[in-house]
């Protein structure tokens, strides 16, 4: 039996991984181009073209760690050695050198590349121990609840005090605490870690029939494509609420605190709300409710046009959020075990790395649709006051979008639900 010490201790990882991704995502392009001046346009096409190839790796990092046979195990050397260099490159993204747009364009992408090179190795690894390290039902929801409660620390610290933290004591500082925190949330982690060596008996299988087999899940199949659109919408959310609060409704750097912080801090008690519904519902309900409750949620953003409105947008968004987080946690280590008894594998590793490469094909999505926008909207990052068809746009990404992106994940995760009572009985 895990002691409750250890769980928490695993669950740490999720600060160091959230701080500085999240951060990234939600300020990294905002400060290259308005900071910085480097275009938007040519961000986003780079970041389209970026995402798909860097997507190859997730696969890559996920075939690999299920053949990684060494003394420290098949996952945890990833953590051990990738977590230094993970806060130093967050660090330097954040301190550029003086030169030239294209320059710093051509700066931008190479510490990227790295920097999210050896988050997918770190993310993915952490992430495959949670499956194989909890096998029943009640230790996932507690320990998932954990993990979303750390992670939900870490956005809060990520998002909701990024910029305003950039903004008053420097970007560069600001990278340099939150570099810290991430290591060694990271370090600590790996106390609560390990590895069932029963796990890896099995002669792992060769590159090509390991992603045939992966696709011929249905379970997986529709999960993912599930995933990729919350993953989208969430995603988006966090990346374009810098603009939202900067141009459509003008929130001061405490009050974007406010607004993000209230979203994580009802997401906190959330989590643990829904883990215990979760034991009594199906995980594929979890989510489903969640959908509809962000879809509704966020057409707030449509109209509002006071702080507190956007404030009080935030807060509600909290409830499927942590909805969210919980159950394509779990339902993703539920696709797992059914794998391992189709096969007789524990292929953790490969079924993150294809999710992430999934993931990563919706980040290029995001940057294609935001590039479009930024070349079409006529939005000009050297005014402080956006024309009107800019703000309506604004407005449309982050109110109305999720709505539709929304509505087509219900439909996959209902197909995932038939899928689970069909090969699995109707108890998840």
């Amino acid at each position: 039996m895990v002691t409750l010490s250890k769980k928490i201790a695993y669950s740490s990882n999720q600060i160091g991984l959230s701080v500085l991704w999240q951060a990234f995502s939600a300020i990294a392009v905002f400060y290259y181009v308005t900071v910085l001046n480097v275009s938007g346009t040519s961000i986003s096409i780079g970041m389209i073209i970026y995402g798909l190839l860097n997507a190859l790796f997730n696969l890559v990092a996920g075939y690999v760690s299920d053949r990684t046979k060494t003394r420290f195990g098949r996952r945890i050397p990833y953590i051990l050695f990738g977590s230094l260099p993970f806060g130093v490159l967050f660090f330097f993204l954040f301190n550029p050198p003086a030169g030239s747009s294209t320059m710093l364009l051509i700066y931008f992408f190479t510490l990227t590349f790295f920097f999210d090179l050896i988050y997918s190795f770190i993310g993915l690894n952490t992430g495959a121990l949670f499956p194989e390290m909890y096998q029943n039902k009640k230790d996932r929801y507690q320990v998932s609840a954990l993990q979303q409660m750390f992670s939900i620390v870490g956005m809060i610290i990520g998002i909701a005090l990024a910029k305003s933290l950039g903004l008053s004591l420097g970007w560069g500082l600001m990278a340099g605490i939150f570099a810290i925190i991430a290591v060694i949330s990271l370090y600590v982690s790996l106390y609560g870690s390990f590895e069932n060596p029963a796990a890896s008996k099995s002669e792992p299988l060769e590159f090509k029939e390991a992603t045939v087999q992966t696709f011929k899940n249905k379970l997986f199949n529709s999960y993912v494509v599930a995933n990729l659109l919350i993953q989208l919408t969430t995603t988006m959310f966090v990346s374009l609420t810098a603009f939202y609060t900067k141009y459509v409704v003008v929130l001061s750097g405490t009050m974007n605190s406010v607004f993000l912080g209230a979203v994580f801090i009802v997401a906190i008690p959330m989590s643990f709300i829904w883990a215990k519904s979760g034991t009594r519902l199906s995980t594929v309900h979890v989510a489903m409710i969640s959908s509809v409750l962000y879809a509704v949620i966020s057409l707030g953003f449509l109209f509002a046009h006071s702080s507190l409105t956007v404030i009080i947008i935030g807060a509600l968004l909290g409830i499927p959020v942590s909805g969210f987080m919980l159950s394509l946690h779990v339902l993703l280590s539920d696709v797992v075990d059914f794998d391992a008894q189709q096969t007789g594998r524990r292929r953790e590793g490969m079924y993150y790395g294809v999710n992430g490469f999934i993931i990563r094909i919706g980040m290029s999505i995001q940057y294609g649709i935001m590039g479009i926008f930024f070349a079409t909207s006529g939005y000009d990052a050297d005014k402080e006051v956006q024309v009107t068809s800019a703000i309506h746009g604004f407005r449309f990404l982050i109110g109305g979008l999720p709505l539709i992106i929304l509505v087509i994940a219900f439909l996959y995760l209902r197909k995932y639900q038939s899928s689970e009572k069909k090969h699995r009985g109707a108890n998840s």
